[in-house]
């Protein structure tokens, strides 16, 4: 299996930096399980430098731990043997070793373990930076995998780093497209159902890829209490977040279906002003996302937005089996997979409709469109809706995670869509269906005489 793949924008903007004439401070972060120290490492491997992952040890044992690596890494025994009075002293002494004719990488992984240890530890890096590194020959790599705590220790305004980091790198999940290269061998319908499992997350990627099948996995990785995945989605609301347990409650409400506000709130017993922090709270952690229809003009202020959880694997998590967690405790998956069997279908089937929505994405200019997303009222849903910076419909479609064939019925429905609601659309919008099992030969016939219909 390919380790590694799809982060070509990341490396070059780091080889970018350490190719530069000067020093250069860069920010890594994301969540777990990313493969943000995999793109370090493949970077770094060719290069002179000095990584450090961090724990939760204490002050003195990190200060050791850090002195120990620079020695080995610069062949230099003398730095393992001193002790450090303080962090400057260290940093001293590292410059003291270090290469003065070719560029050093040093690199703090899992940088908030530090900044939990010594809450002024940020602070010791701007000064040293300020005052030796920022003009010397070094590049600076301070990478985190909690979120919330990299932003306010390196990137927030009031945060001691704030303005040092030449580039800040969000790690993001990968898209669809790339998981053929990691699974090969399996087709696009199962491909489909792994993702509804991994949601882009190489790791995760990595342990599913172990089995022959998507339900294998399901079970051995995430349905069964001694599995990698089983505690997953507790592991990272505790590593991000001061009040896992509200947060919790709001995926679950999410995941189980409700999407507004008000609904929340009521169903939560949470004040309005009290659920908009932690809803804002988890959608800067990127695990919950606002939506609105896409021929909103006005996004931010539109009242018919819903919320949802972002992450495949929470999303599955909390809509499917976290109700059933008790039957788990007492080691039943073979019962909890067949009870979750309609939300497991509901759940790939939202799956789907984003990776279809993707892959229209990536045709935005041969579309004429501006944004694409969804399109809903009381009345009617479009699945897939492009509008160009008129606001008017340019693209329309329909996903079908279905075991039955699309056929001329669905094309007739769609359009109504658009006359019946009187929705804005250029004359010669074009009508897009993608379906897990096909079409019809109707259809199909005519899609061959029509260019405005797309089959995929």
């Amino acid at each position: 299996m390919n380790k590694f793949i799809n982060r070509e924008k990341e490396l070059a903007a780091l080889e970018e930096k350490y190719n530069s004439s000067k020093s250069e401070l860069v920010v890594i972060y994301g969540r777990r399980r990313l493969g943000k120290t995999t793109l370090i490492r493949n970077f770094v491997k060719k290069l002179p430098h000095v990584y450090f992952m961090a724990d939760r040890a204490g002050e003195e044992i990190s200060k050791s731990s850090l002195a120990l690596t620079m020695s080995e890494a610069l062949a230099e025994p003398l730095l393992e043997s001193i002790k450090y009075p303080s962090w400057y002293d260290l940093f001293a002494a590292f410059d003291k070793f270090r290469s003065k004719n070719k560029k050093t990488v040093l690199i703090l992984d899992e940088f908030q373990y530090l900044c939990q240890m010594q809450p002024a530890f940020a602070s010791f890096i701007q000064k040293w930076w300020d005052e030796h590194w920022k003009n010397s020959n070094i590049l600076l790599i301070l990478c985190g995998s909690v979120t919330s705590m990299m932003y306010k220790e390196t990137l927030a305004e009031n945060s001691p780093l704030y303005g040092r980091a030449s580039v800040q790198l969000l790690i993001s999940p990968l898209r669809f497209k790339y998981l053929k290269k990691f699974m090969p061998k399996l087709n696009h319908i199962e491909l489909i159902k792994f993702y509804s499992l991994t949601g882009g997350i190489p790791r995760y990627i990595e342990l599913a890829g172990e089995y022959k099948d998507f339900k294998t996995a399901l079970k051995k990785l995430v349905l069964n209490r001694t599995g990698i995945l089983y505690n997953e989605a507790k592991y990272i609301l505790h590593d991000e977040i001061y009040t896992p347990n509200t947060c919790w409650s709001i995926l679950n409400a999410l995941g189980s279906g409700t999407t507004r506000i008000s609904e929340l709130g009521s169903k939560l017993n949470l004040p309005t002003n009290q659920l908009t922090r932690y809803i804002d709270l988890l959608k800067d952690l990127f695990l919950v996302y606002r939506e609105v229809p896409v021929l909103e003009t006005n996004p931010a202020k539109s009242k018919k937005g819903i919320y949802k959880v972002s992450d495949p694997f929470l999303r599955l998590w909390f809509g499917c089996i976290y109700p059933y967690e008790s039957f788990l405790e007492f080691e039943q998956p073979d019962l909890v997979m067949k009870k979750i069997g309609p939300q497991l279908l509901k759940h790939i089937s939202f799956c789907y409709e984003d990776i279809c929505r993707d892959l229209v994405k990536e045709k935005m200019l041969d579309f004429n469109c501006f944004k694409i997303g969804r399109q809903w009222s009381k009345n009617y849903e479009i699945d897939i809706a492009g509008v160009n910076e008129k606001n008017e419909i340019t693209i329309i479609g329909e996903c079908k995670w279905s075991n039955k064939k699309i056929g001329l019925s669905l094309l007739k429905e769609l359009k109504n869509k658009i006359t019946d609601n009187n929705l804005p659309a250029v004359p010669n919008y074009k009508c897009v269906f993608f379906s897990k099992s096909g079409f019809t030969k109707d259809l199909l016939e005519k899609a061959e005489s029509d260019k405005s219909i797309i089959l995929i």
